[in-house]
């Protein structure tokens, strides 16, 4: 009896380690980075755009290494469909969220959004990832990286003090990343249990179970954001983590280990994910905000899109 509680276990304890570890690796990250002069803008760019998606990305890359493509891929797709309609849904709905950062900002991070997933849908449709595509994904994010640090630094001149001494700094990210490995471990473990178990595909146990325990740290930051009246959330960041999820993540993983994948999911949640894309940046573009009424219905059609995950796997 108490076997069957080990996958569970398993998923709780992973999420909670993918929590802590992607916390302590980013403060000591960001720490570290500005103890040595590198500015607050481009380490909120960078380090704590890479810290977010340190979950899916230690995931992701773990189970593609272990042969669990399938895994790999719905946990990069899951997360990101789970950030733009549960994530930006729940905090909308808990209160109206008005939009930071300028017009072109908002188009730039929704293109380079998309990119990644028109690749995927292209170019996988075979059912494979191949080495070439994983490159393609990993150039668009590296250009997106350029093209935002571009930007940034010609807005940042702010200064930040940081106290603590530098081997303060190494210790806890050196920490973090242990941590985030072994959440990371627990995650694929337990979740490739759960999928043998339950008869599932791994894909499926990817798109829900996994892609939900990343995202949980972005959930509870976002409720937590507009609980204490800081609505301005930048949605910006939500939608470029398809860059990061998609762009880094997959491209890493597959790029280090090429292989097969569920063909439902490029030929069905892949468009999913790109036309929630849309319809998130059009609510964004149309006035710089998001009202109750339209967080209910991104949290709607996410509801739509597990009875369809439940439906398609029954």
């Amino acid at each position: 009896m108490a076997h069957s509680f080990i996958p569970w276990l398993l998923l709780a304890g992973g999420i909670v380690g993918l929590a802590v570890g992607a916390s302590w690796l980013v403060d000591g990250a960001s720490r570290l980075a500005l103890r040595f002069g590198i500015s607050p803008m481009v380490v909120g760019l960078t380090i704590v755009g890479f810290g977010t998606s340190m979950p899916e990305f230690s995931v992701s890359v773990l189970a593609a290494a272990r042969g669990s493509t399938d895994l790999s891929l719905g946990n990069a797709v899951g997360s990101n469909i789970m950030n733009l309609l549960l994530v930006l849904g729940v905090a909308a709905v808990v209160a109206p969220i008005h939009v930071i950062g300028g017009h072109k900002v908002l188009v730039r991070d929704l293109i380079f959004g998309l990119a990644p997933a028109g690749i995927l849908l292209i170019m996988a449709r075979n059912g494979s990832i191949s080495r070439i595509t994983a490159a393609m994904l990993l150039t668009v994010f590296v250009v997106f990286i350029l093209v935002a640090l571009t930007q940034v630094r010609k807005k940042d001149s702010t200064e930040t003090v940081v106290t603590g001494s530098p081997l303060r700094h190494l210790a806890i990210t050196a920490v973090g990343i242990v941590i985030l490995v072994g959440g990371s471990e627990m995650l694929v473990k337990g979740g490739v249990e759960l999928a043998r178990r339950f008869s599932v595909s791994e894909a499926v146990i990817g798109l829900t179970l996994v892609a939900f325990g990343t995202s949980l740290p972005e959930l509870a930051t976002s409720v937590t954001a507009v609980l204490k009246g800081e609505s301005e959330i930048g949605v910006g960041n939500v939608l470029g983590s398809n860059v990061f999820n998609l762009g880094m993540v997959v491209g890493t993983a597959f790029f280090l280990r090429p292989g097969s994948i569920s063909a439902f999911v490029i030929s069905q949640d892949i468009p999913i994910l790109i036309a929630s894309t849309v319809v998130v940046g059009l609510i964004v573009l149309r006035d710089g905000r998001i009202s109750r009424w339209e967080g209910a219905l991104m949290l709607s059609i996410f509801t739509a899109y597990l009875i369809f995950i439940g439906i398609r796997g029954s």
